[in-house]
């Protein structure tokens, strides 16, 4: 019974678990390519590089993941054994990543284990896998398939949260601002003038 008990909680826990991470993963799809509206070309090239840059800071790690995902995608059929360990070097820069957002102020995490050289680490991990296993020509076949759909991505993806403000929008902040300098105006105009109109009124009349 007791066993039984904990088999279920185990697979109840393990469901949630899968849930939760399907939830996430809907969410980071949805917010990485929500509908087609939100790719609109740019108006010029200058705008265009600006919406890349911007694109690429907040895309970082959904085009991360889909980089990683075409060079897994590319040694399955060949090169099992490298894809074993390149999940399981990814599971320790996941345990990584968990472990500053546990713990944000830690002196170890951010001073002795920079965020910087885990990278570099990991990256030095990878490519010295790819190349012991005589996987180049599959790490540049997913470097051809996912850089043009990270640009393209970067270069179209329309963010509402950043770009400015619409028309209709503008111009209802711009009555509003008109609007509330009229008011100011009128009242500091009655500032001014209340205390010239008491002044004369309590000034005494020459004679005539």
């Amino acid at each position: 019974m007791g066993a039984a008990g904990a088999i279920r909680r185990a697979a109840a826990s393990a469901a949630d678990r899968a849930c939760a991470g399907a939830r996430g993963f809907r969410r980071a799809l949805a917010r990485f390519a929500p509908r087609p509206s939100a790719f609109v070309p740019a108006a010029d090239a200058e705008a265009t590089a600006v919406r890349a840059v911007r694109n690429f800071r907040t895309f970082r790690f959904h085009y991360a993941f889909l980089q990683w995902a075409l060079l897994l995608a590319s040694l399955v059929p060949r090169h099992r054994a490298s894809v074993v360990f390149l999940m399981a070097a990814s599971k320790g820069l996941l345990v990584y990543g968990g472990l500053l957002k546990a713990f944000p102020n830690s002196a170890l995490l951010r001073r002795l284990l920079d965020s910087r050289l885990v990278a570099a680490v990991f990256v030095a991990l990878v490519l010295a896998d790819i190349v012991a296993a005589g996987a180049v020509a599959n790490l540049l076949a997913a470097l051809a398939a996912g850089v043009p759909i990270i640009v393209l991505h970067a270069s179209f993806r329309v963010r509402d949260d950043l770009e400015g403000a619409s028309p209709e929008a503008a111009a209802e902040n711009g009555k509003e601002d008109e609007a509330s300098a009229v008011v100011e105006k009128k009242e500091d105009g009655d500032v001014e003038a209340g205390p010239t109109r008491r002044s004369m009124a309590a000034a005494p009349r020459s004679p005539k």
